[in-house]
């Protein structure tokens, strides 16, 4: 299976759509997090271009425009606000058949109508979800907040009622509307730290320096991220419970490069081996393909690595190479003086040592990658609030501003990238400490970085998702890293 994903969408009616049901964990990790304590102070907060200003939690961090979370990727909890101006209450309600009513509240001259749903999540819990909607002069204005079942009455009281007492509408066009919290948070992304490079004379690659020494890689709990916009009606929650526990891994020095392998590269690795891919010899590759999702990944004779979106499709010299199997990839780094890297290389040359969620900070970027937007051809997946304008694949080093901690660009986004890894559920409760290289035998190779398929939760630096070696499809590249041989 590609993906596996958990949406909580209002569409007809408020549902919890299983693409797959998470895999349970040996330990306790799957149980929603039940500490919480309580919420002293509240700030102002304004979002740009909504027409909605209100207090929020001091403490709580805001993880994406409009949407906060106590403790992002260790708690289920999320507020969410949103709005649509211009917009009246009947025009939503007729679009999105809500769960039956809560109950209501006046507040600033509006009126709050509640709803509220209960969700069941595999081997973790109960979701509860409060859905708060009214209308003012200047459009409709959403609230929402999601907690486990355990919260669900406390954060109520204590954060949803609160928050939707403070709501003061706006008009989105007011020019003092246009900062709020938003400019402070996104100061928690990280600058760039300066880059060592070196230039591969086999392929022309420009490889990036990691130094040695320890970064903590992985996370603690079960992981929880929310996709979507309240607006879009897809709040999009993902459940992860492979990443952890965090623990600290020491690495030698290591080069890698810088960007994804390009199509030009490889072809001048075939021009010099004669080398066939595995979509060559065996006549076929995988393009994502519109219909049933069982069917998008369908194999089609003629694809290949020239032709991988489609019989008609010609590989751009510029963008990174695809329909490329782990066999593939490994001859290239090995013919190109190097290997592929190991699952701790790639992730501290994303992740660097400052835990950072995605290559370049703490805060999502729609701006830093190729991700899922309006672009993107895979409508369930497509985020409303994000256009990088390419539909597939992007020529690679198209996103600087997404570069990590030692100047790696396109480690969120584009492509997956294929690492040296075999795949293993418990890999980091056996890890080892210094230069790990995974289990010894397995059934799937690990892949790392998400691609133009999909959206935040996926992209971060520590996602770990397999596939088959043979697997070759058009979101799947790879690069190569190189042993320091100075410093």
């Amino acid at each position: 299976m590609r993906r596996q994903r958990i949406h909580i969408v209002l569409g007809l009616v408020l549902v919890l759509l299983l693409a797959a049901a998470c895999s349970e964990r040996k330990d306790s990790q799957g149980r929603m997090n039940d500490e919480i304590g309580g919420i002293d102070r509240f700030t102002e907060y304004r979002l740009s271009g909504t027409g909605l200003a209100c207090m929020i939690p001091e403490e709580w961090i805001e993880y994406s425009p409009g949407q906060f979370q106590p403790e992002p990727g260790t708690d289920p909890t999320m507020l969410s606000l949103g709005a649509f101006p211009e917009a009246d209450l009947g025009q939503v309600k007729d679009n999105w058949q809500l769960p039956e009513l809560f109950g209501t509240m006046e507040s600033t001259d509006m009126l709050w109508e509640i709803y509220k749903a209960e969700v069941e999540i595999p081997n973790a819990g109960v979701l509860v979800f409060s859905f708060s909607l009214a209308e003012s002069e200047y459009g409709v204005h959403l609230v929402s907040l999601a907690t486990s079942s355990e919260k669900a009455e406390e954060l109520y009281q204590q954060v949803l009622l609160p928050v939707l007492r403070s709501v003061n509408p706006v008009s989105s066009a007011s020019t003092e509307f246009l900062s709020g919290r938003t400019t402070a948070i996104a100061s928690t992304n990280h600058l760039v730290e300066p880059v060592d490079t070196l230039v591969r004379e086999t392929d022309g690659m420009t490889m990036v320096y990691v130094p040695a020494g320890e970064f903590i890689m992985g996370n603690d709990g079960t992981q929880w991220v929310w996709n979507g916009r309240i607006e879009s009606s897809d709040l999009g929650i993902q459940i992860y419970t492979d990443e952890s526990p965090a623990h600290a891994v020491y690495l030698d020095a290591y080069w890698i490069d810088q960007t994804e392998v390009t199509v030009s590269m490889f072809s001048t690795f075939v021009e010099e081996t004669g080398y066939q891919t595995t979509a060559e010899r065996d006549g076929w590759g995988s393009p994502w393909t519109e219909g049933p999702i069982e069917d998008e990944w369908p194999q089609v004779e003629g694809i290949n690595w020239k032709h991988p979106d489609g019989l008609d499709s010609i590989a751009q010299e510029n963008h990174p190479v695809v329909q490329v199997s782990w066999d593939d990839a490994a001859a290239y780094c090995y013919w190109a003086g190097g290997m592929l890297p190991t699952e701790a290389q790639w992730e501290k040359a994303a992740r660097g040592t400052d835990n950072r969620w995605w290559p370049w900070g703490d805060v999502f970027d729609t701006a830093a990658g190729n991700f899922c937007g309006q672009s993107c051809p895979v409508l369930r997946y497509q985020a409303a609030n994000m256009d990088d304008g390419f539909p597939l694949t992007a020529p690679v080093g198209s996103f600087p501003s997404g570069a990590s901690p030692y100047g790696a660009l396109d480690m969120a986004g584009n492509v997956w990238e294929w690492t040296a890894d075999w795949y293993s559920e418990d890999t980091y409760c056996e890890s080892f400490a210094d230069n790990p290289t995974g289990p010894s035998f397995g059934m799937e190779r690990v892949q790392r970085g998400g691609a133009w398929i999909d959206n935040q939760s996926w992209v971060r630096t520590t996602v770990r998702h397999s596939t088959p070696g043979w697997v070759r499809c058009n979101d799947l590249g790879f690069r190569c890293v190189m042993p320091a041989k100075r410093y």
